[in-house]
């Protein structure tokens, strides 16, 4: 079942917002906590788990490490501040997705998940819940729902394939919705078996 373009657009819209949105929480919660988790002194220091610079190529490195802030060494920044760096141009790209349309593109948004896979690979074990997860795997499928535009002023055409990356976009939520309602189950607790769970459970979440 096909969308009608009109609703096609509105759904990508207010989908690119919320994730926007999504980022810019996710960028500001985590740019404040840098200093006490990741800092020199911090309780899991960033220098711990970066390479020293080296002679291996730009691959090497990426494939051992898949972070922009394996290379802050080399440019004389330190890695706490590698990632506050990042953090800052996260908040300004997702503020900007918010409040202007034009910046709601598929470049903007292949610039924030490389943004968050930088600082997401060096977080350690604050950045391993499912929610680091799911804005990772949402933010990707947001890099093909956007438009591709190079001109932020010009709105751009709808394409053919807009319809299929929704329902990527639908299947993911089946998923998340599906694998979080088995964990629940196979916990065992009572509460969820009896179905009475839900009365309460979104309050919370």
């Amino acid at each position: 079942m096909s969308m009608a373009p009109e609703k096609l657009q509105r759904t990508r819209q207010i989908l690119l917002w919320m994730m926007g949105c999504s980022y810019l929480f996710a960028f500001a919660s985590l740019y404040h906590q840098i200093p006490g988790l990741y800092g020199p002194k911090g309780l899991t220091p960033v220098h711990n788990v970066l390479p020293q610079p080296s002679n291996a190529t730009f691959l090497e490195r990426i494939k051992f490490l898949p972070s922009l802030l394996i290379f802050s060494l080399e440019i004389g920044l330190s890695p706490h501040l590698g990632m506050e760096l990042c953090c800052l141009l996260g908040i300004m790209l997702s503020l900007g997705a918010m409040l202007f349309r034009a910046m709601r593109s598929s470049i903007v948004f292949f610039l924030l998940w490389v943004l968050y896979l930088s600082v997401y690979k060096v977080g350690q074990v604050f950045l391993l819940f499912q929610w680091d997860s799911l804005i990772l795997e949402a933010g990707f499928l947001c890099v093909l729902v956007a438009p591709m535009s190079f001109l932020f002023w010009k709105r751009p055409e709808p394409r053919s394939h807009d319809g299929m990356t929704v329902w990527l976009v639908r299947w993911l939520l089946f998923r998340l919705m599906f694998a979080s309602g088995v964990v629940k189950l196979t916990s065992l607790c009572p509460t969820w078996w009896s179905l009475t769970a839900l009365n309460y459970h979104y309050e919370s979440q």
